[in-house]
């Protein structure tokens, strides 16, 4: 990875409330492959845990928040993008550049 075309990015999801410690940790576990095969490379993770969500998502008063802050070239983020919008236990995301 060149360090003048890689960008910082948040990443917060929201998963489904009923996934237990390994279906977290798999989930968890396929981002940060995705970005490290994508030439990026994981800042730091925080599970903020299990909260009430604003509005139900498909039927889902609660979910599990996780966020992640990563570096990774621009061209990356649609193979993020990409498995996250077909991933079934990803309620909602949120992709966002940190650097200006």
């Amino acid at each position: 990875m060149n360090g003048a075309d890689a960008r910082q990015y948040e990443l917060v999801y929201v998963l489904q409330p009923q996934l237990d410690e390994n279906g977290l940790n798999s989930v968890d576990g396929r981002v940060c492959d995705i970005i490290t095969a994508q030439g990026g490379s994981d800042i730091a993770t925080e599970v903020w845990g299990k909260r009430t969500l604003a509005y139900p998502i498909n039927r889902f008063y609660e979910g599990v928040y996780i966020l992640h802050r990563f570096q990774m070239p621009p061209s990356g983020t649609a193979e993020v993008d990409r498995m996250l919008r077909y991933s079934e236990d990803v309620l909602r995301y949120l992709l966002m550049r940190t650097d200006n």
